[in-house]
């Protein structure tokens, strides 16, 4: 594996789908499409760590102008291709953009994967246009011991960065940066892998609202302060 895990994205490629579940990303979907609370467009978009561009793929058409980015830049480039978007190579912890371009920055399952990240926060918060819109869902830290449990035994095969945070964590950080929470919720109240836990897990989302920090994802939208 490459040295620098950063890149551990990079050096998967086309393999990275293998990572992921269907079922998951529907839930992920949901629940970001909750917290967009029905606001159907935007001018200016920016996507961090836009993977194989499933969430990319299903928020396209609410933002006339989207930016797919990635630590991988043969991910962000397929997906912007793909998606007829721009696209750039980006580290979330250090965005090449301008101060406040961005009326909508998401980000779904990314910034667990940076060296920090509540620095990614904040580099989306300062890129984040005055009165724009933040929503970033992300693990919550509670159930991090699972995760170390499944790793050590072998029951997942991931080998990148991991660091998950808190749902106060984050709130803290967005705060810091001028953003005001405006809804917190979440999805997975155990773990979906469970034989038939697909069947009734959706159930428990409804109240995600409630139930999110107890829940393993949870999810944060924010609004830039106007000037």
């Amino acid at each position: 594996m490459n040295p620098d895990k950063n890149l551990y994205f990079e050096e998967i490629g086309d393999d990275f789908e293998r990572f992921m579940s269907d079922y998951d990303v529907e839930r992920r979907l949901v629940l970001i499409d909750n917290l967009l609370g029905g606001r159907g467009s935007f001018q200016e978009g920016l996507e961090v760590g836009c993977g194989t561009g499933r969430i990319s793929r299903a928020l396209h058409p609410r933002v006339a102008n989207l930016m797919v980015s990635d630590i991988s830049e043969v991910l962000a480039s397929k997906v912007g291709e793909r998606e007829g978007c721009s696209h750039s190579a980006e580290n979330a912890c250090d965005l090449s953009f301008a101060n406040d371009r961005f009326d909508l920055i998401f980000s779904s399952e990314c910034i667990e994967h940076t060296p920090d990240p509540l620095e990614a926060l904040k580099e989306m918060a300062r890129v984040l246009a005055p009165g724009g819109t933040m929503v970033v869902t992300t693990p919550n830290r509670l159930w991090y011991p699972i995760l170390w449990i499944a790793e050590k035994t072998g029951l997942r095969d991931f080998e990148g960065v991991e660091h998950w945070i808190s749902p106060g964590q984050a709130k803290k950080a967005l705060q810091s940066a001028g953003l005001d929470i405006v809804r917190t919720s979440g999805c997975h109240l155990f773990p979906w892998q469970v034989p038939g836990s697909k069947k009734i897990l959706p159930f428990f989302d409804r109240f995600g609202d409630s139930f999110y920090p107890i829940m393993i994802n949870f999810g944060i939208a924010a609004q830039k302060k106007d000037l």
